[in-house]
Protein backbone atom coordinates (compact mmCIF):
# COMPACT_ATOMS: atom_id res chain seq x y z
CA UNK A 1 0.00 0.00 0.00
CA UNK A 2 0.95 3.62 -0.14
CA UNK A 3 3.44 5.10 2.17
CA UNK A 4 2.04 8.79 2.63
CA UNK A 5 -0.90 9.35 4.30
CA UNK A 6 -3.28 12.34 3.52
CA UNK A 7 -5.66 13.75 6.39
CA UNK A 8 -8.09 16.33 6.66
CA UNK A 9 -5.78 19.39 6.23
CA UNK A 10 -3.96 18.06 3.39
CA UNK A 11 -7.03 18.10 1.52
CA UNK A 12 -8.36 21.78 2.05
CA UNK A 13 -4.98 22.97 1.88
CA UNK A 14 -4.01 25.60 1.14
CA UNK A 15 -6.96 26.73 2.90
CA UNK A 16 -6.70 26.51 6.98
CA UNK A 17 -9.01 24.86 9.00
CA UNK A 18 -10.12 28.07 11.18
CA UNK A 19 -10.75 29.55 7.78
CA UNK A 20 -12.80 26.63 6.07
CA UNK A 21 -15.20 26.52 9.22
CA UNK A 22 -15.60 29.98 9.66
CA UNK A 23 -16.20 30.73 6.21
CA UNK A 24 -17.17 27.39 3.89
CA UNK A 25 -18.68 24.80 6.76
CA UNK A 26 -22.31 24.09 6.13
CA UNK A 27 -22.33 27.58 4.37
CA UNK A 28 -20.96 27.50 1.37
CA UNK A 29 -19.25 25.30 -1.80
CA UNK A 30 -15.49 25.35 -2.08
CA UNK A 31 -13.20 24.65 -5.37
CA UNK A 32 -9.11 24.00 -4.46
CA UNK A 33 -7.76 24.35 -7.61
CA UNK A 34 -4.43 22.84 -7.55
CA UNK A 35 -2.66 21.97 -10.72
CA UNK A 36 -0.71 18.92 -8.95
CA UNK A 37 -2.24 15.92 -11.08
CA UNK A 38 -0.46 13.21 -8.44
CA UNK A 39 -1.81 14.80 -5.20
CA UNK A 40 -4.32 11.70 -4.36
CA UNK A 41 -1.63 9.36 -5.68
CA UNK A 42 -0.97 8.13 -1.94
CA UNK A 43 -4.84 7.44 -2.01
CA UNK A 44 -5.70 6.00 -4.73
CA UNK A 45 -4.88 6.05 -8.77
CA UNK A 46 -6.97 5.44 -12.16
CA UNK A 47 -4.08 1.91 -12.08
CA UNK A 48 -5.10 0.70 -8.81
CA UNK A 49 -9.07 1.02 -9.28
CA UNK A 50 -8.72 -0.69 -12.74
CA UNK A 51 -6.43 -3.70 -11.48
CA UNK A 52 -9.75 -4.13 -8.82
CA UNK A 53 -12.29 -4.49 -11.39
CA UNK A 54 -10.01 -6.38 -13.91
CA UNK A 55 -9.15 -9.46 -11.01
CA UNK A 56 -13.16 -9.03 -10.28
CA UNK A 57 -12.40 -9.18 -6.58
CA UNK A 58 -15.37 -6.67 -5.51
CA UNK A 59 -18.89 -8.50 -5.96
CA UNK A 60 -22.49 -6.84 -6.26
CA UNK A 61 -23.31 -4.45 -4.26
CA UNK A 62 -19.63 -3.04 -3.95
CA UNK A 63 -19.67 -1.95 -7.57
CA UNK A 64 -22.39 -0.91 -8.98
CA UNK A 65 -23.46 0.66 -12.29
CA UNK A 66 -25.80 3.48 -13.36
CA UNK A 67 -26.30 5.05 -16.20
CA UNK A 68 -29.25 7.91 -17.37
CA UNK A 69 -29.73 8.80 -13.86
CA UNK A 70 -30.77 5.43 -12.85
CA UNK A 71 -29.24 1.87 -11.36
CA UNK A 72 -28.56 -0.94 -13.72
CA UNK A 73 -29.72 -4.04 -12.73
CA UNK A 74 -26.88 -6.33 -11.34
CA UNK A 75 -27.40 -9.06 -13.62
CA UNK A 76 -26.51 -7.38 -16.52
CA UNK A 77 -22.91 -7.45 -15.72
CA UNK A 78 -22.55 -10.28 -13.25
CA UNK A 79 -22.75 -13.78 -12.77
CA UNK A 80 -23.28 -16.37 -10.42
CA UNK A 81 -20.11 -18.82 -10.31
CA UNK A 82 -19.94 -22.12 -9.33
CA UNK A 83 -17.04 -23.89 -7.79
CA UNK A 84 -17.48 -27.67 -7.63
CA UNK A 85 -20.48 -27.76 -5.06
CA UNK A 86 -19.67 -24.37 -4.08
CA UNK A 87 -21.76 -20.83 -5.37
CA UNK A 88 -20.58 -17.54 -5.53
CA UNK A 89 -23.73 -14.96 -6.40
CA UNK A 90 -22.60 -11.40 -7.89
CA UNK A 91 -19.23 -11.77 -9.06
CA UNK A 92 -18.61 -9.31 -11.63
CA UNK A 93 -18.54 -10.10 -15.36
CA UNK A 94 -15.36 -8.08 -16.55
CA UNK A 95 -16.37 -8.52 -20.23
CA UNK A 96 -20.29 -7.38 -19.59
CA UNK A 97 -18.92 -4.22 -17.18
CA UNK A 98 -17.04 -2.99 -19.92
CA UNK A 99 -19.06 -2.94 -22.74
CA UNK A 100 -21.77 -1.42 -20.41
CA UNK A 101 -18.85 1.26 -19.17
CA UNK A 102 -18.06 1.67 -22.86
CA UNK A 103 -21.70 2.33 -23.66
CA UNK A 104 -21.70 5.16 -21.39
CA UNK A 105 -22.84 3.76 -17.84
CA UNK A 106 -20.83 4.99 -14.84
CA UNK A 107 -18.81 2.51 -12.48
CA UNK A 108 -19.70 2.99 -8.98
CA UNK A 109 -17.92 1.53 -6.16
CA UNK A 110 -19.97 2.47 -2.81
CA UNK A 111 -18.03 2.60 0.65
CA UNK A 112 -14.78 1.79 -0.96
CA UNK A 113 -12.62 2.74 2.09
CA UNK A 114 -14.24 -0.69 3.52
CA UNK A 115 -12.22 -2.40 0.28
CA UNK A 116 -8.61 0.05 0.69
CA UNK A 117 -6.73 0.61 3.41
CA UNK A 118 -5.28 4.18 2.27
CA UNK A 119 -9.23 5.14 1.99
CA UNK A 120 -10.22 3.58 5.47
CA UNK A 121 -7.58 5.32 7.25
CA UNK A 122 -8.21 8.15 5.47
CA UNK A 123 -12.02 8.28 6.84
CA UNK A 124 -11.01 6.87 10.06
CA UNK A 125 -8.79 10.12 10.76
CA UNK A 126 -11.38 12.61 9.95
CA UNK A 127 -13.96 10.42 11.81
CA UNK A 128 -11.77 10.69 14.63
CA UNK A 129 -11.56 14.23 15.20
CA UNK A 130 -15.31 15.07 13.78
CA UNK A 131 -17.04 12.67 15.24
CA UNK A 132 -19.72 12.17 12.34
CA UNK A 133 -19.68 9.21 10.35
CA UNK A 134 -17.61 9.40 7.25
CA UNK A 135 -17.94 7.54 4.12
CA UNK A 136 -16.32 6.89 0.48
CA UNK A 137 -17.46 6.36 -2.44
CA UNK A 138 -15.92 5.84 -5.99
CA UNK A 139 -17.20 6.85 -9.36
CA UNK A 140 -15.47 6.07 -12.35
CA UNK A 141 -17.23 8.12 -15.84
CA UNK A 142 -16.50 7.34 -19.28
CA UNK A 143 -16.11 10.41 -21.51
CA UNK A 144 -18.73 12.57 -22.99
CA UNK A 145 -21.01 11.29 -20.51
CA UNK A 146 -23.65 13.16 -18.04
CA UNK A 147 -23.43 11.59 -14.38
CA UNK A 148 -26.56 11.50 -11.82
CA UNK A 149 -29.55 13.79 -12.67
CA UNK A 150 -29.64 17.20 -10.29
CA UNK A 151 -29.78 16.21 -7.08
CA UNK A 152 -28.55 17.45 -3.52
CA UNK A 153 -27.17 15.01 -1.51
CA UNK A 154 -27.63 14.89 2.80
CA UNK A 155 -24.26 14.58 3.91
CA UNK A 156 -21.20 16.87 3.57
CA UNK A 157 -19.71 15.91 0.41
CA UNK A 158 -16.07 16.42 -0.85
CA UNK A 159 -14.74 15.38 -4.20
CA UNK A 160 -11.24 14.63 -4.66
CA UNK A 161 -10.92 14.51 -8.47
CA UNK A 162 -7.96 11.27 -8.87
CA UNK A 163 -7.79 10.96 -12.85
CA UNK A 164 -9.25 13.18 -16.09
CA UNK A 165 -12.12 16.09 -16.07
CA UNK A 166 -15.36 16.66 -14.71
CA UNK A 167 -17.79 19.49 -14.62
CA UNK A 168 -19.93 20.50 -12.32
CA UNK A 169 -22.83 22.90 -12.21
CA UNK A 170 -24.23 24.10 -8.67
CA UNK A 171 -27.26 25.68 -7.65
CA UNK A 172 -28.21 26.96 -4.25
CA UNK A 173 -29.85 24.70 -2.09
CA UNK A 174 -33.92 24.87 -2.04
CA UNK A 175 -33.94 24.65 1.76
CA UNK A 176 -30.60 25.10 3.89
CA UNK A 177 -29.20 22.11 5.84
CA UNK A 178 -31.73 19.03 4.69
CA UNK A 179 -31.58 16.35 7.67
CA UNK A 180 -30.90 12.68 6.03
CA UNK A 181 -34.53 12.33 6.45
CA UNK A 182 -35.15 14.81 4.09
CA UNK A 183 -33.72 13.04 1.02
CA UNK A 184 -34.15 15.37 -2.56
CA UNK A 185 -37.34 14.57 -4.54
CA UNK A 186 -37.28 13.46 -8.15
CA UNK A 187 -39.84 15.68 -8.64
CA UNK A 188 -40.17 18.52 -10.75
CA UNK A 189 -38.87 20.97 -8.58
CA UNK A 190 -38.65 24.80 -9.35
CA UNK A 191 -35.00 25.54 -10.04
CA UNK A 192 -32.92 27.36 -7.80
CA UNK A 193 -29.88 29.91 -8.38
CA UNK A 194 -26.55 28.72 -10.45
CA UNK A 195 -24.02 29.59 -7.84
CA UNK A 196 -21.00 28.12 -9.45
CA UNK A 197 -19.86 26.36 -12.55
CA UNK A 198 -16.54 24.61 -12.76
CA UNK A 199 -14.20 21.69 -13.92
CA UNK A 200 -12.44 19.68 -11.68
CA UNK A 201 -8.55 18.80 -12.41
CA UNK A 202 -6.80 15.60 -11.51
CA UNK A 203 -5.70 16.78 -8.03
CA UNK A 204 -8.63 19.81 -7.22
CA UNK A 205 -11.02 19.20 -4.21
CA UNK A 206 -14.98 20.48 -4.52
CA UNK A 207 -16.55 20.87 -1.05
CA UNK A 208 -20.77 20.92 -1.10
CA UNK A 209 -22.67 21.44 2.29
CA UNK A 210 -25.60 19.10 1.90
CA UNK A 211 -28.58 20.63 0.54
CA UNK A 212 -26.96 21.98 -3.05
CA UNK A 213 -28.00 20.91 -6.14
CA UNK A 214 -25.44 19.68 -8.01
CA UNK A 215 -25.24 17.96 -11.70
CA UNK A 216 -21.67 16.63 -13.57
CA UNK A 217 -20.11 15.39 -16.90
CA UNK A 218 -17.55 14.68 -18.65
CA UNK A 219 -15.29 15.91 -21.01
CA UNK A 220 -14.03 13.50 -24.02
CA UNK A 221 -11.74 11.80 -21.14
CA UNK A 222 -12.86 9.26 -18.66
CA UNK A 223 -13.19 10.76 -15.30
CA UNK A 224 -12.25 9.06 -11.54
CA UNK A 225 -13.37 10.38 -8.57
CA UNK A 226 -13.86 10.26 -4.84
CA UNK A 227 -16.43 11.32 -3.01
CA UNK A 228 -15.95 11.58 0.84
CA UNK A 229 -19.64 12.20 2.73
CA UNK A 230 -20.02 13.33 6.32
CA UNK A 231 -23.21 12.06 7.68
CA UNK A 232 -23.76 14.59 10.42
CA UNK A 233 -25.08 14.22 13.58
CA UNK A 234 -27.55 17.18 14.41
CA UNK A 235 -29.36 19.15 17.04
CA UNK A 236 -32.36 16.70 15.97
CA UNK A 237 -30.46 13.53 16.89
CA UNK A 238 -29.45 14.65 20.43
CA UNK A 239 -33.11 16.32 21.01
CA UNK A 240 -34.23 12.78 19.88
CA UNK A 241 -31.70 11.21 22.72
CA UNK A 242 -33.06 13.31 25.19
CA UNK A 243 -37.32 12.29 24.61
CA UNK A 244 -35.80 8.65 24.38
CA UNK A 245 -34.10 8.88 27.65
CA UNK A 246 -37.82 10.00 28.93
CA UNK A 247 -38.48 6.65 29.12
CA UNK A 248 -36.96 5.92 32.57
CA UNK A 249 -40.08 7.93 33.84
CA UNK A 250 -43.20 5.27 34.35
CA UNK A 251 -45.34 8.24 33.52
CA UNK A 252 -44.37 8.45 30.01
CA UNK A 253 -44.40 4.90 29.22
CA UNK A 254 -48.56 5.15 29.77
CA UNK A 255 -50.73 4.95 26.37
CA UNK A 256 -51.68 7.81 25.08
CA UNK A 257 -55.61 8.05 25.53
CA UNK A 258 -57.92 5.81 23.55
CA UNK A 259 -59.35 7.34 20.11
CA UNK A 260 -56.28 10.17 20.38
CA UNK A 261 -55.94 10.28 16.56
CA UNK A 262 -59.31 10.22 15.48
CA UNK A 263 -61.16 12.06 18.41
CA UNK A 264 -60.75 16.11 18.64
CA UNK A 265 -61.31 15.95 22.14
CA UNK A 266 -58.57 13.54 22.88
CA UNK A 267 -56.29 15.49 20.71
CA UNK A 268 -57.14 18.83 22.15
CA UNK A 269 -56.16 17.30 25.53
CA UNK A 270 -52.94 16.00 24.15
CA UNK A 271 -52.40 19.59 23.02
CA UNK A 272 -53.28 21.18 26.47
CA UNK A 273 -51.13 18.48 28.52
CA UNK A 274 -47.85 18.69 26.05
CA UNK A 275 -46.44 21.89 27.16
CA UNK A 276 -46.56 21.20 30.75
CA UNK A 277 -44.80 17.58 30.40
CA UNK A 278 -42.48 19.28 28.36
CA UNK A 279 -41.85 21.84 31.11
CA UNK A 280 -41.54 18.67 33.57
CA UNK A 281 -39.20 16.51 31.41
CA UNK A 282 -36.87 19.89 31.46
CA UNK A 283 -37.18 19.73 35.16
CA UNK A 284 -35.72 15.99 35.14
CA UNK A 285 -33.55 15.89 32.55
CA UNK A 286 -30.05 15.78 33.34
CA UNK A 287 -27.99 17.66 30.87
CA UNK A 288 -24.83 16.48 31.63
CA UNK A 289 -25.57 13.01 31.78
CA UNK A 290 -27.97 13.02 28.39
CA UNK A 291 -24.58 14.72 26.22
CA UNK A 292 -21.86 11.61 27.70
CA UNK A 293 -24.30 9.11 26.94
CA UNK A 294 -24.87 10.46 23.31
CA UNK A 295 -21.54 11.54 23.09
CA UNK A 296 -20.11 7.74 24.34
CA UNK A 297 -22.33 6.24 22.23
CA UNK A 298 -21.00 7.93 18.94
CA UNK A 299 -17.50 6.96 19.75
CA UNK A 300 -18.27 3.56 20.15
CA UNK A 301 -19.66 3.17 16.43
CA UNK A 302 -16.42 5.01 15.21
CA UNK A 303 -14.23 3.99 12.40
CA UNK A 304 -10.98 2.37 13.45
CA UNK A 305 -7.94 2.84 11.77
CA UNK A 306 -6.80 -0.25 9.53
CA UNK A 307 -4.30 -2.30 11.28
CA UNK A 308 -1.49 -3.46 8.94
CA UNK A 309 -1.85 -7.35 8.54
CA UNK A 310 1.48 -9.56 8.92
CA UNK A 311 1.05 -13.52 7.90
CA UNK A 312 4.46 -14.90 8.72
CA UNK A 313 3.85 -15.58 12.89
CA UNK A 314 3.90 -18.39 15.09
CA UNK A 315 0.37 -18.81 16.14
CA UNK A 316 -0.53 -17.81 19.77
CA UNK A 317 -0.73 -21.48 21.29
CA UNK A 318 2.41 -22.64 19.91
CA UNK A 319 3.89 -19.67 20.92
CA UNK A 320 2.14 -20.14 24.48
CA UNK A 321 3.76 -23.63 24.54
CA UNK A 322 7.02 -22.60 23.41
CA UNK A 323 7.09 -20.15 26.12
CA UNK A 324 5.97 -22.80 28.36
CA UNK A 325 9.31 -25.41 27.70
CA UNK A 326 11.52 -22.68 27.86
CA UNK A 327 10.65 -21.49 31.79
Amino acid sequence: MKSVALNFDDLIAPIARAAFFADYWERRPLHVRRGAAGFYDSLLTRADLEGVIAAAGLRYPAIQLTQGGRYIPPEAFTQNVKVGRDSLAGVIDPARLTALYRGGATISAPFFHLAWQPLANLAAGIEGEFDHPVHTNLYLTPGGCAGFTPHYDTHEVFVLQIAGYKHWQVNAPPAPLPHHTQPYSAQPQQPTPKVMEVELAPGDLLYLPRGYVHSTATSTASSLHITLGITVFTWVELLAEWFQSSKIYPRYRRALAPGFASDSEARQKLKDDLPGIIAELQGLADYGALVEAFAARVRSGALKPVESFTSDVMSEPAARAAGARQG
